[in-house]
């Protein structure tokens, strides 16, 4: 991460207090960083903390991200049984609990308050910047249970949340654990609570030590590095690359409504916005510029934090549209939907940056179940497929790699788009059958049958296969281009896909065809 002010190759030592000139607005933190074998005390933006943990490296020479220090993976964990202590580096809020490790010995662990908060909360602008501010999430969201058990996000007009966060699944499943399940909102709430109980107050400015109550987790794993005292047997975090195995009291669908969003659109494309005299483009982070309200948000890649549910759920965006009521009436229904420097705080009117957030969450929640949902027709062909005698079907999704500045990667709800690839192997022959996901999409694409004898040169071009999928706005490649692969054909789907049911006369036609095409039909 580039940060201008900061020394090159600043280690960060600690993390420290947060802190707000009382002439400014802008809440900073502390940071003790050491270049050239000296130690200084400089401060950044509060926004920019989902890039900051001890021991990474602000103005890295070779511009290379980089993580030290010991690595320990905890497994098995709560936070039901863990201590407050005081880091002995910087002076900060820790947590502290006893673990066993496999050969029964125990090792007293010790994590940064502010640390353990930034891989569960942090990993956007709006939520770091935001944290200290009491009812948040009250005046910009509201919450409204649906008649089919979904729970719905209602994005208020005063929001200050980029409307490019919704474009990001894992962005969206964290927003809906903060806000939906208790656990987690008052752990984060409690953030804010902290803050107005215990923040400082001196001539010039006001001075907080963070703290917060952790949310109640069991079973949790972490991956982490640090430091290991073998002598005293006691284990210092520095920083938690990632955090899995987490319970959530959340519903199976979290649809995320705001009147911003436009149905039928996708976010990219070209822009006609001047830049602002005097600016120049790069990943900088520049805390002296204040983010242009007008300016296109940009991301900045700093390194990642994974981070995943036990039970994933399916989040998507929507929009309102009217549709017809009793006796002529009108009713609400929802649908879904179809450079320069940068400058991580909010968005200001006479700013001169650009506006920016981080691209570090990795969601790695095991959502496979979610996506093939996505093919249940078609999952049902294949199942009486497999019945069969002597024909053998696996399963594999892929997803849609991004191409370029094409959006279609992605479906209009903002999750990921998936291709179901089946392999089928018959007394005589092996088929590659594949189906794209097109449920935001009025004309599905044809299932593509491949017939190949060489499994091996399948493998080998699939990722280029995926790329001329998207490249051709979700189009198969080329009958040039298909023909390496010996036979090829295309299955056309009937009429109301999504309603077939496995008595009906277009299923058991669709069956036939396919039958026909691999071989099969009697």
């Amino acid at each position: 991460m580039i940060v201008k002010g900061f020394p090159v190759d600043s280690k960060i030592m600690y993390v420290a207090n947060v802190f707000k000139f009382k002439h400014l607005k802008t809440w900073n933190l502390e940071l003790c960083v050491r270049s050239d074998r000296q130690k200084q005390v400089l401060y950044t933006r509060l926004s920019n903390l989902p890039a900051l943990a001890k021991r990474r490296v602000i103005n890295p020479p070779d511009g290379q991200s980089r993580k030290g220090g010991y690595s320990f993976f905890l497994s098995n964990i709560s936070t039901a049984n863990w201590q407050v202590g005081i880091d002995s580096e910087g002076g900060g809020n820790t947590f502290i609990f006893d673990y066993i490790r496999a050969d029964d010995s125990t090792v007293t662990v010790h994590i940064p308050q502010i640390e353990f908060a930034r891989v569960l909360f942090f990993h956007n602008a709006y939520l770091a910047r935001n944290c200290i501010d009491h009812g948040l999430l009250s005046r910009e969201f509201w919450i409204k249970d649906m008649q089919d058990d979904s729970v719905l996000v209602n994005v208020l007009p005063i929001s200050s949340l980029p409307l490019k966060i919704f474009d990001h699944e894992g962005q969206r499943r964290l927003l809906a654990w903060i806000l939906i399940d208790e656990n987690a909102r008052s752990s984060y709430e409690s953030i804010a609570k902290n803050f107005i109980e215990e923040v400082q107050e001196t001539e010039d400015k006001k001075t907080w030590r963070f703290k917060f109550s952790p949310p109640r987790l069991d079973n949790i794993s972490l991956e982490t590095r640090g430091r290991l005292d073998k002598d005293t047997g006691n284990y210092y975090i520095h920083e938690i690359l990632g955090i899995s195995n987490i319970s959530s009291s959340l519903p199976k669908k979290v649809p995320f409504y705001s009147e911003k969003f436009k149905a039928g659109t996708r976010s990219g494309g070209t822009s006609n916005v001047a830049k602002p005299n005097g600016t120049v483009s790069s990943d900088t982070i520049d805390d002296q510029q204040e983010a242009d309200i007008d300016s296109k948000p940009k991301t900045i890649e700093v390194p990642t934090t994974s981070f995943s549910f036990a039970t994933p759920i399916e989040t998507r965006k929507v929009v309102k549209k009217r549709v017809p009521g009793a006796q002529g009436a009108e009713t609400e229904d929802y649908e879904e939907l179809v450079e320069l420097d940068l400058g991580a705080d909010e968005a200001t009117i006479d700013g001169t940056a650009c506006q920016a957030d981080f691209t570090g969450l990795d969601d790695d929640s095991d959502v496979l179940e979610l996506y093939m949902q996505r093919f249940e027709a078609f999952k049902l062909l294949i199942k009486l497929l497999s019945e069969r005698p002597k024909t053998d079907c696996t399963e594999k999704l892929h997803f849609l790699p991004a191409v370029g500045r094409s959006r279609l990667h992605r479906t209009m709800d903002g999750n990921r788009r998936s291709l179901l690839e089946v392999r089928v192997k018959t007394d005589t022959s092996h088929f590659v059958i594949l189906e794209i996901d097109t449920t935001d999409n009025s004309k599905p694409i044809s299932t593509l049958i491949i017939k190949t004898n060489d499994l091996d040169y399948w493998n080998d071009h699939m990722d280029e296969f995926l790329s001329l999928v998207v490249k051709r706005s979700l189009r198969w490649p080329k009958a040039s281009y298909l023909k390496k692969f010996d036979d090829v054909h295309t299955l056309n789907h009937p009429k109301g896909m999504l309603e077939l049911t496995e008595s009906s006369d277009d299923f058991i036609r669709w069956q036939k065809r396919l039958d026909k095409f691999l071989g099969l039909a009697e």
